[in-house]
């Protein structure tokens, strides 16, 4: 079984407005058997996300609970964060021209599994591949 980095944005997406493209995404996963992983601020993030929707009225605090539910059922692999993936992250915000490591986090950790890695950011995607040349990060909508 292989892995995948995969971010925040493509496990809320999925829990909030499953897309045709997300439904491709996900069923890639199963078909070629690829287990989905991420950086353990991954759960903070997701739940993050889900109470800003709450808090901006796009969810209501019980679709909320389903949406965390149904990303927890993604199960995804949760990985910790160590001093070296810490380091690495801090160079590819800088790399990116961010003030804060979240994103960078998934793309140090994709680098320290050599495996791809994918979001539900177009804008991160295209940054990561247009001026940093990565060819190991995706966004979903190249499905």
């Amino acid at each position: 079984m292989s892995y995948w980095v995969v971010d925040a944005s493509v496990a809320i997406k999925s829990a909030t407005e499953l897309s045709q493209t997300l439904e491709l995404f996900w069923d890639r996963v199963g078909r070629e058997q690829i287990t989905p992983c991420a950086p353990r601020l991954w759960v903070s993030e997701t739940t993050s996300g889900i109470r800003l929707m709450v808090f901006q009225k796009h969810l209501t605090p019980d679709d909320a609970e389903q949406a965390i539910r149904d990303i927890h059922a993604l199960r995804f692999e949760i990985l910790d964060e160590d001093e070296e993936l810490s380091l690495r992250a801090l160079e590819w915000a800088s790399k990116l021209g961010q003030s804060k490591a979240y994103d960078a986090f998934y793309l140090a950790l994709a680098e320290k599994l050599v495996v791809d890695f994918w979001t539900a950011d177009e804008r991160l995607a295209n940054r990561c591949r247009k001026d940093l040349k990565l060819k190991w990060v995706h966004s979903i909508s190249e499905l």
